[in-house]
């Protein structure tokens, strides 16, 4: 019985190897490949950026923060790391209590890894302060790195690095 699983088992093997051809791919075929990967999840990246900053701003923490990995981290200059999905959620219903955010991104690079990818960009932050927020509104302007991984579910972000540009002081008029 176990012989006859065998055979079956090889010729099956066989079978599958012969309809794949000789399973090699021309050099054009696998530069054509690795663009549409690229063009794909690049795409993909982008146009989850774009669905977690609506879903914020409409409220939907849980569903923006299926954009990022059970354990992720995300650091922003100046304030302690934010380690794990759930306090992600947390740390966005927090900031939504003390006003409006809106986040505009723009990819400067981004890099292509299979089932990872590397996305470097800047980002431009504008916060509208509620009457009882104990910070003013304002607007950030930063750059990012973020690593992100492809999960079955889709692209989830791995670890977010925020760096916020310092703000100018304002200039007064002169006479």
């Amino acid at each position: 019985m176990k012989k006859r699983i065998h055979l079956v088992l090889w010729a099956l093997a066989l079978v599958m190897a012969g309809a794949c051809g000789d399973g090699k791919m021309s050099e054009e075929e696998m530069a054509v490949r690795a663009e549409r990967e690229y063009k794909d999840a690049l795409a993909a990246i982008e146009e989850a950026n774009k669905l977690i900053n609506i879903l914020v701003r409409e409220g939907k923490y849980e569903e923006a923060g299926a954009y990022f990995a059970p354990d992720v981290v995300q650091m922003i200059s100046g304030q302690p790391p934010i380690k794990g999905r759930e306090a992600w959620v947390q740390a966005q219903k927090d900031a939504a209590a003390l006003g409006d955010w809106n986040l505009e991104l723009e990819v400067l690079d981004f890099q292509y890894l299979g089932d990872f990818a590397v996305e470097r960009g800047r980002g431009v932050q504008t916060f509208t302060a509620k009457a009882e927020s104990p910070i003013p509104s304002m607007q950030l302007v930063g750059d990012y790195l973020v690593f992100w991984k492809k999960f079955p579910e889709g692209w989830q972000i791995q670890y977010d690095y925020v760096v916020v540009a310092p703000q100018e002081p304002p200039v007064a008029p002169q006479e």
